[in-house]
């Protein structure tokens, strides 16, 4: 399985596919104040048996960095430390929260699990761009 990670200010979503790798959902929010975010993100990784951790990072349109790419690298750095050898995916996340937002609007859902779709557009979009690796048989 993998999971990834839209990281907010005061909240982490997450989203993750299924055993197969194919279908995606939302897995839910973290509160990043409450509670150490860190250490849920490990519980989730050992209890799910996630393979690979997707984290989107933010850049300007222009695809230049900002004081949130810093902030996201920072954290990414803290993942790497606390789940050593675990593949850790960065994925340029510009206007996932505009499409999550507009996403959630249409299905009559509330802002409240925006980070947590837009994990989902960020796991939908690295899906895309991953390499298929060919079957044989």
């Amino acid at each position: 399985m993998i999971l990834s990670i839209d990281l907010g200010d005061r909240h982490v979503g997450l989203a993750a596919t299924d055993v197969d790798g194919k279908l995606t959902y939302r897995y839910g929010t973290i509160d990043r104040k409450a509670a150490d975010a860190l250490e849920e993100i490990k519980k989730i990784v050992e209890k799910e048996s996630i393979s690979t951790l997707v984290v989107g990072v933010p850049t300007t349109l222009e695809g230049g960095e900002s004081a949130q790419t810093a902030k996201t690298r920072t954290f990414i750095g803290r993942l790497r430390h606390v789940l050593p050898g675990l593949a850790i995916k960065e994925i340029s996340e510009v206007l996932s929260s505009v499409e999550a937002r507009a996403n959630l609007k249409a299905e009559g859902v509330g802002d409240n699990l925006e980070h947590a779709e837009a994990a989902r557009i960020l796991l939908e979009d690295y899906l895309k761009e991953r390499p298929i690796k060919k079957q044989i048989g």
